[in-house]
């Protein structure tokens, strides 16, 4: 049975959808599942402003708790967004990233929250991935990103996950609950989503599968959107 009791998917205003709420509902569904065999995962949705968060596509999503900088909780989960560039220069956030990390707590960032990790200093030591828009600003800041990227990298033992873009948000779910709760449990969920049948056994690795970049549009989207995302 896995130790993992409590996670949170750390909301900021301008988050993006697809990068939060895709994985909060999977893991909600994983924590169902779990309460039917009588074992306890609570999955929050949570953020420091509290109330209702607006999202980067404007849906509005109400908090479920309010986060205090002294808050643990076994998996912290860091989604991207347009306002995961803004969210990397809020001090209590990076602290809290930070603190969870150094205590030895698992961290997971998605797409631009790895902006986040990287202005909390907990990406150092790893070989990461990264969403092709922060990637290269990653690199000539001093970061080890994989090439080609892949659509996750799970750093069992530092406890740290890094995932691509949108996209990757599916299957990697899918590679997070093999890691920490178990094939089994990974299995159901994947093929209850049709992430089994779509994806196959590339879920059940700490590498996702290779991300295959067109370099004139990866070039792009960093030219136009780095500065948004992960701000000097």
């Amino acid at each position: 049975m896995s130790k993992i009791k409590s996670v949170l998917f750390l909301g900021f205003p301008n988050f993006g959808e697809q990068d939060l709420l895709a994985p909060w509902e999977l893991l909600r569904s994983l924590a169902w599942t779990l309460g039917q065999r009588g074992e306890e995962l609570s999955v929050t949705l949570g953020s420091f402003e509290g109330g209702t968060l607006t999202t980067h596509m404007g849906a509005r999503v109400e908090s479920e708790t309010t986060v205090s900088g002294s808050d643990r909780y076994d998996v912290l989960y860091v989604p991207g967004g347009i306002g995961a560039g803004a969210a990397s220069l809020n001090e209590a956030v990076v602290n809290f990233v930070r603190a969870h990390h150094d205590e030895g707590r698992w961290v997971v960032g998605n797409c631009a929250g790895l902006s986040v990790l990287h202005r909390a200093g907990i990406l150092g030591g790893s070989e990461v991935t990264a969403p092709a828009t922060v990637s290269r600003r990653l690199e000539q800041r001093g970061e080890k990103v994989a090439d080609p990227r892949r659509a996750w990298k799970i750093d069992a033992a530092r406890k740290l996950m890094t995932i691509g873009g949108a996209g990757t948000v599916h299957p990697s779910t899918i590679a997070l609950v093999w890691h920490l709760f178990g094939e089994d449990d990974a299995r159901d969920l994947a093929a209850t989503w049709d992430t089994l049948p779509l994806h196959g056994e590339s879920l059940f690795a700490l590498d996702g599968p290779a991300l295959n970049d067109d370099e004139a549009a990866k070039t792009k989207l960093q030219d136009n959107w780095e500065d948004t995302f992960l701000p000097e």
